[in-house]
């Protein structure tokens, strides 16, 4: 199946930041990219590049009709105006098609959306953009934080919402000892870009699993350091953060801060305000929580699941993360 991609402008921009991403689910409907339109005059003859392989944008009308099978629009905002203009063109309406469903299709399948329907969940650390979906498919979502007022987010209602739509209860607890939440209370548990902040992951793991219940789903996801101010810094070992947890390692640790200063990317890390304003924060972590302890790769995150009683159904890419979905043994 043949299409053009039309539009290059802010969306086309979003979704193809994420290019290997997106490509995957465009191979999986079976669509080869044969090129890029645009109505903006002077986006026309701009080079794109796609796939390794450079397109000229052009007029929609260069392309002729008979060798487009599909027609993926961009943006959502404009996408029923683009559809009646492409309609007068000769084009029927089943050929024009938003390129978001392709990319929320398979965004939905990475994520296992089916295996959280009308089902009962927390989240570590919520929320989270990249798990809105679920949100909106399961039950309800509890979520539980280390404090009320986080650099990421501030709730004292004891609610936990995502936009206009109360998910559930907020916990405040800690994400490796949550000893107010009871053994197998949920059905799943989400975590996001949250697991590298715990000094002890192992311990964290073991919580995860305890409070799901057998054959309960874990999904967590953790960047991926050649995608941020991490890239420098060397990946964690199984064994090493097997060792934080039989020393029992507590949030107060900063063995990992000389390291952290040394390789830190200040400059893809704006936010920090400089070298000097991060080491000042990154002291006081113990209270903010935002130093990354540990860099993930794949074979330490199976290792950790599989220590934790959880066995791995799925290891993937999401976006700039890895995604890791376990479930839970009978074991714990």
């Amino acid at each position: 199946m043949k299409a053009v991609i039309y539009g290059i402008g802010k969306m086309y921009r979003s979704y193809f930041s994420n290019e290997d991403f997106l490509e995957k689910g465009i191979l999986q409907r079976g669509i080869e990219i044969v090129g890029f339109a645009d109505q903006n005059i002077e986006l026309l003859g701009k080079m794109v590049i796609y796939h390794k392989k450079s397109f000229t944008v052009q007029c929609i009308d260069n392309f002729p009709k008979e060798s487009i099978d599909r027609i993926a629009v961009t943006t959502k905002l404009y996408f029923h105006e683009i559809q009646m203009k492409l309609i007068e063109k000769g084009y029927k309406e089943e050929q024009i098609i938003l390129l978001e469903d392709i990319f929320t299709d398979y965004f939905n399948q990475t994520i296992h959306l089916d295996k959280f329907g009308g089902k009962i969940g927390i989240e570590v650390g919520g929320p989270s953009k990249l798990f809105s979906n679920i949100y909106e498919t399961c039950l309800s979502c509890d979520n539980v934080c280390f404090s009320s007022k986080t650099v990421w987010m501030q709730n004292e209602t004891g609610c936990f919402t995502y936009g206009d739509r109360k998910l559930g209860k907020m916990w405040i607890d800690e994400a490796s000892d949550m000893r107010l939440i009871p053994d197998r209370s949920y059905d799943f548990l989400l975590s996001s870009n949250n697991l590298e902040h715990i000094a002890n992951p192992l311990k964290a793991l073991r919580e995860f699993n305890r409070v799901v219940r057998p054959g309960g789903i874990v999904l967590v996801l953790v960047p991926m350091k050649e995608k941020m101010f991490d890239h420098n810094r060397e990946y964690t070992l199984f064994e090493h953060i097997l060792e934080d947890y039989e020393r029992n390692m507590g949030e107060e640790d900063l063995s990992h801060l000389p390291e952290i200063i040394e390789k830190h990317d200040y400059d893809m890390d704006i936010a920090c305000g400089g070298k000097e304003k991060f080491i000042q924060r990154a002291q006081k972590n113990v209270e903010n929580r935002c130093l990354h302890h540990h860099v993930f790769e794949e074979n330490c995150l199976r290792k950790s699941f599989e220590f934790s009683g959880l066995k791995v159904l799925d290891f993937n890419t999401l976006m700039d993360n890895w995604l890791i979905m376990g479930k839970k043994l009978n074991m714990f």
